[in-house]
């Protein structure tokens, strides 16, 4: 992967990404599509966060946000509280249960950020579409180095607020200058952050193009880096489960439920059964200090009280 010799730090961006291989398909018809790209600006907005890009896929989505870390974890919770809700409203509970998973990762440096970007712009094309992205009906559309994005549909205020409400699936009033089209989908170039990317992060066509032609190993490394995450967390959701139903056969409730010396008999199993060999990972999910767990790990356990 590219390497930073020098590129100025941030601490305001991040790439937020949901898991696309928990399930065979997510957005799987052109108003689930339309759902997903809308839904991404709408619960920015009202976390204060700005979109730098978006994509939706058939499996998953991803986006670049700009704002404070803490409204970030809020999109996170409420992105997938939406998205459930919108797959229960239309009769297909089980397609999401469980399975959606959204991850955020900060971005470290400018340089980061423009690979990012670029990442998310040429998923589309690295997943098979044969046009240039641009051209992609569910991502940013023509908005690097472009001398006049919008204007070209109808703004928010062509419609009455019960409209805008029903359309685009929020009760809070959206900002009246952005565009949608003929689909009913916000368009892009209307609520991206396109200044800040043309002439802070890209600043010249030439800059843009460069990156553009990031090399497919680095791409396929950025895939396989957000893939690993969600392994991680699959990993530990399964030892999770194990955790919960040991304390379930051993005492008949939650683990959160138990005494801490129950907790620590409970881990205790856990760590012969050799279910995890993080001690701090057990730790996490028995409740416990991961210090004290370390110690009773290699001696007997006594009451603690």
């Amino acid at each position: 992967m590219f390497e930073d010799h020098y590129s100025k730090p941030i601490d305001d961006c991040f790439h937020v990404y949901s898991d696309g291989t928990r399930l065979e398909v997510l957005f799987e018809t052109e108003e689930d599509s339309v759902f997903g790209m809308n839904l991404i600006p709408v619960v920015a907005f009202s976390c204060n966060l700005s979109v730098l890009c978006l994509e939706i896929m058939k499996t998953h989505f991803h986006c670049i946000l700009r704002g404070d870390a803490s409204w970030v974890q809020k999109f996170k919770g409420e992105t997938k509280r939406r998205i459930v809700k919108y797959f229960i409203g239309t009769g297909r509970k089980k397609m999401v249960e469980g399975s959606v998973w959204i991850e955020a990762d900060a971005i470290k440096t400018e340089e980061e950020l423009r690979r990012k970007i670029i990442y998310v712009f040429r998923n589309c094309t690295e997943a098979g579409y044969p046009y240039l992205p641009e051209n992609y009906p569910w991502g940013p559309g023509p908005i690097f180095c472009q001398k006049e994005i919008t204007g070209k549909y109808k703004h928010l205020d062509s419609l009455s607020l019960r409209q805008q409400y029903k359309m685009f699936r929020t009760n809070q009033v959206l900002p009246q200058h952005w565009e949608y089209n003929h689909k009913g989908m916000l368009v892009p170039a209307s609520y991206i952050d396109t200044e800040y990317i043309n002439t802070r992060v890209f600043v010249s066509p030439r800059q843009f193009f460069a990156f553009l032609n990031v090399r497919k190993n680095d791409l396929t490394e950025m895939e396989a880096a957000d893939a690993k995450k969600f392994l991680q967390r699959r990993e530990e959701d399964i030892i999770r489960k194990e955790v919960d139903r040991t304390s379930r056969l051993k005492y008949g409730v939650p683990v959160k439920q138990l005494s801490q010396t129950e907790r620590v008999n409970v881990a205790t199993d856990i760590w012969k059964a050799r279910r995890t060999f993080s001690v701090k990972q057990l730790a996490r999910l028995t409740r416990l200090d991961v210090e004290l767990l370390r110690i009773i790990l290699h001696q007997p356990v006594t009451n603690l009280g």
